[in-house]
């Protein structure tokens, strides 16, 4: 008796381990729009993917490049049920797995599919649709084949490459890492206290005969994004102006900030210093003096506003006076545009 228990259990445990690891093979993917190197690198990706799950014995590339060259069999380009099945049974594989990416509107399209070489049918399948950006074609393989193979996927790495933020980030705008407010710059700078008086009063006093204490402002602003981590850059801001030109004047002006921006919702703030080169005597702003430079500090918070692939940053700034008496402060706003490079161009 204890015998045939024995022998019944043995059989058993044999026939459990002697089960066959089903085999699958990752042929080829129809990435059309994509380079031959791309796609390649996506059939890599599903193929180390697979490998990692380790539900599948997964077919060795060189196994297939080897049979392709002695049989002379081109094992790309083949979709259909038909061709799956005959390159499935040539390989003496189980499963094949294929799929797709297509551009539809502003979405791509992925699709992920296992065929099953036995059935000569598709036996499991995912779709999701991506924002259309470039460099994201591998990240896109791999969450829609965890999809289908029913593995979690991180829900804040899905939403930042299927919702269509307002602001870019690294994942849905890898060639422009972060929210970029560069562009010319336009607005009006006010002037109060002792300062306003002398614009007013007439040239012969050393005044600028300007009765509205405003100056309008045109130039660019260049930047440069030193620190980018979260949703959070730290940059160095560039800003050269003309100021005046309204009242017949010409006023340069260069202020260097340094500041900190949020990339999801636009706001920023800098500080740092500006230089204008104006007319002075005894060191106060006149008409009847001799052009030199004159440094204060800037304070500026700001926001950009996003519509489609626009952008609109507006800033206010404020600037303390010297002796207590002369506050400016101002309004500017500037426009850009993000190429977005699409996926067919």
């Amino acid at each position: 008796m204890k015998f045939k228990l024995t022998l019944v259990l043995a059989v058993m445990v044999t026939a459990v381990f002697a089960q066959k690891t089903p085999s699958v093979a990752v042929l080829d993917f129809d990435t059309r729009g994509y380079n031959e190197v791309e796609r390649y690198q996506i059939i890599q990706k599903l193929t180390l993917e697979m490998i990692n799950m380790e539900n599948y014995e997964v077919i060795d590339n060189y196994d297939v490049e080897y049979i392709s060259e002695r049989d002379g069999i081109d094992f790309t380009g083949c979709f259909s049920r038909i061709c799956l099945k005959e390159l499935g049974e040539k390989l003496e594989v189980d499963y094949i797995l294929t799929g797709s990416m297509n551009l539809l509107g502003e979405k791509v399209s992925t699709t992920v599919r296992l065929f099953d070489v036995n059935e000569g049918s598709f036996v499991n399948s995912a779709n999701r649709n991506y924002v259309d950006v470039p460099k994201n074609d591998l990240l896109m393989a791999e969450l829609t084949l965890k999809d289908m193979m029913g593995l979690e996927n991180d829900p804040e790495l899905v939403r930042r490459v299927t919702v269509a933020n307002d602001y870019e980030n690294i994942l849905n705008n890898p060639f422009d890492r972060t929210l970029v407010a560069e562009g010319p710059r336009m607005g009006f700078g006010f002037v109060t206290g002792e300062n306003a008086d002398i614009l007013a009063k007439p040239r012969a006093q050393g005044g600028f005969d300007q009765q509205i204490p405003i100056m309008s402002q045109f130039g660019y602003q260049f930047e440069k994004a030193y620190i980018t981590t979260g949703n959070w850059q730290a940059l160095a801001e560039f800003i050269p102006l003309i100021s005046g030109l309204e009242s017949n004047r010409f006023v340069p002006n260069v202020t260097l900030l340094n500041g900190l921006r949020n990339n999801n919702s636009g706001w920023e703030f800098a500080f740092g210093p500006t230089l204008d080169i104006t007319k002075t005597l005894e060191g106060k702003l006149d008409s009847r003096g001799v052009y030199g430079v004159s440094t204060a500090l800037v304070f500026s918070v700001g926001k950009t506003v996003k519509s489609g692939e626009m952008n609109f940053p507006i800033n206010a700034y404020f600037i303390p006076p010297k002796d207590g008496s002369s506050f400016r402060f101002g309004l500017s706003m500037g426009w850009n545009a993000s190429s977005k490079k699409r996926l067919f161009d």
